[in-house]
């Protein structure tokens, strides 16, 4: 193990001309003697904003002032340092169609089926379920709707309840007749959409309860992270524990990492970092090379998109006897 961790530190500190120390032998060796179903960083909450709209007073989701809210609690949580993932990028990725008219048991079976998809981007560990209710009153001249904000957040795994929102009702004056969603949507989506910057700060206090969220940042720019799926597949327990150990410790950008299965064949991890693909791609060859698992021959390497996939070549099996 000590070899392996030894001709690892000269590969890795190879990538940098600068001649920048990487010091992987104890990071190879706290990722062998720790089983990585948690990482190392502090790693932030990722949360999934869904609304539900099945009864006959609420929002519909095919409404602008739905999305509107979404967008804002969305950006309001990111704002804090929460790492949101957005239910249609996900529909689109897993290939799902987002139907309208969803009540509470659906829209949590959404993210539940989300996070047992075993593709680390579509991971979920909170879900802010919102509804917004609203009701029209006729005035003559005019119209009245009393739009009414709420919800609850849950952690989606152990099925904890976090709790509870429930904004005060606001009203909204058109001018003029209008008594339908789609006359007056506007007017809802601009109320709505600055009832959800308001209860953003109160879901950041409650899904804090989890796991304390990123630092967030006020100057400059947030580094752009990648969430890949990590596949090991064909390799003993040592090689696999030794290569994710590695990733976490020694290569520059990493954010965080999880176990997401564990198999006699296969392991699979969701991996955070802000290094870019071809950055992963050239450290895990020459990390590869140097435990005797050459890319060429012995084993598959594949790094696209989300994916990262490490694959040992099995001998064919010796003929029978004819």
């Amino acid at each position: 193990m000590r070899k392996v961790v030894a001709m690892v530190s000269r590969a890795v500190a190879l990538v940098f001309a600068s001649g920048m120390l990487i010091s992987c032998a104890s990071a190879a060796t706290r990722g062998h003697a720790q089983e990585p179903g948690r990482s190392h960083a502090s790693r932030p909450v990722t949360v999934l904003v869904v609304g539900e709209d099945g009864h006959e007073n609420l929002v519909p989701r095919s409404d602008p002032a739905f999305r509107r809210v979404v967008s804002e609690l969305q950006a309001a949580l990111d704002r804090r340092g929460f790492r949101v993932v957005d239910e249609e990028a996900i529909a689109a990725d897993l290939g799902w169609a987002a139907r309208p008219y969803r009540n509470k048991v659906d829209v949590l079976e959404a993210a539940k089926l989300a996070d047992g998809a075993d593709r680390a981007s579509a991971r979920v560990q909170a879900a802010v379920l919102f509804r917004i209710e609203s009701t029209y009153r006729d005035l003559r001249y005019a119209t009245r709707i009393d739009l009414h904000l709420s919800g609850e957040v849950f952690d989606t795994r152990s099925n904890r309840f976090l709790g509870a929102f429930d904004l005060p009702t606001e009203t909204v004056t058109t001018t003029g007749r209008c008594l339908t969603a789609a006359c007056a949507s506007d007017a809802v989506g601009t109320r709505a959409r600055d009832l959800a910057s308001e209860l953003g700060a109160v879901l950041a206090r409650k899904l804090a309860a989890l796991a304390p969220p990123e630092e967030t940042v006020t100057a400059g720019v947030r580094a752009l992270e990648t969430v890949y799926t990590v596949t090991l597949r064909n390799l003993s327990t040592e090689d696999a524990l030794s290569i994710i150990g590695v990733m976490s410790d020694g290569f520059p950008g990493f954010r965080s990492y999880g176990l997401l299965r564990s198999g006699t064949a296969l392991r699979r991890y969701e991996y955070v970092t802000t290094a870019s693909a071809r950055e992963v791609e050239r450290w895990l060859t020459l990390l590869l090379v140097d435990m005797g698992l050459d890319p060429q021959r012995e084993t598959v390497l594949s790094v696209r998109g989300g994916d990262i996939r490490i694959e040992r070549v099995l001998p064919a099996p010796a003929a029978g006897p004819d």
